[in-house]
């Protein structure tokens, strides 16, 4: 029993140590790269209360989604969305975690320390602009360029296709390099694209609303 009591007031100190921790480097700006070209490439960063997805015109702007996620990958008739939703996250966690209420500990945990591959979220939507949960993001050429770049880092090489079932018409998931953990969150790697595209953010963001708060006061 005392035993028991003391791991559980060593796991709330852990917990409340990684919760401080990241709140005080949320405070920290990270490098950001100068813009210094016309903002002329809008896109939108979308929170679901837990994780926050980039949200990038489909077409046009130097880069066509359609030839990089196939309409022919997805269950649903997405040729005529007008957005793409990306987001990066644990494997074996989205197989698991369809909904909410699906949430298991051996998943989380599995995520949580270094025991789960990396795969990308795509999915097809119409345009989020007027949501109360998206912030419009504006960047120069150079900035979307980078961002391009970084989403093809992430993938590895030409888009490989995971079969998670279970998700919407709209949903595809392919393989992403990285491992998920407590320090490499999805919110951490949405964080980092936001930088490449010339957005300040700070040194970690592991939580939803400390991008959003951030993005607000851009």
């Amino acid at each position: 029993m005392r035993l028991a009591r003391r791991l559980l007031l060593a796991f709330l100190g852990l917990g409340l140590f990684y919760f401080l921790s990241a709140i005080l480097l949320g405070t920290i700006p990270g490098a950001e790269l100068r813009q210094a070209g016309p903002r002329s490439y809008l896109f939108y960063a979308c929170d679901n209360g837990v994780h926050v997805d980039l949200v990038l015109p489909a077409a046009g702007q130097g880069r066509d989604w359609f030839d990089f996620f196939p309409p022919t990958d997805f269950a649903g008739d997405v040729t005529g969305a007008s957005h793409v939703a990306l987001g990066w996250g644990a494997k074996s966690f989205y197989a698991a975690t369809k909904e909410w209420s699906d949430i298991r500990p051996g998943p989380v945990l599995r995520a949580l320390f270094w025991q789960d591959s990396a795969v990308l979220h795509v999915s097809y939507a119409g345009d989020p602009s007027g949501r109360d949960n998206c912030r419009s993001v504006a960047s120069d050429e150079a900035g979307r360029d980078a961002l391009y770049a970084f989403v093809d880092a992430t993938l590895g090489g030409p888009p490989q296709r995971e079969d998670l079932p279970g998700y919407g018409p709209n949903d595809g998931f392919y393989s992403a390099r990285g491992v998920y953990s407590l320090f490499r969150t999805c919110n951490v790697w949405t964080a980092d694209a936001l930088k490449q595209s010339g957005q300040g953010m700070a040194l970690w963001s592991p939580f939803s609303f400390q991008i959003m708060g951030l993005l607000h006061s851009n």
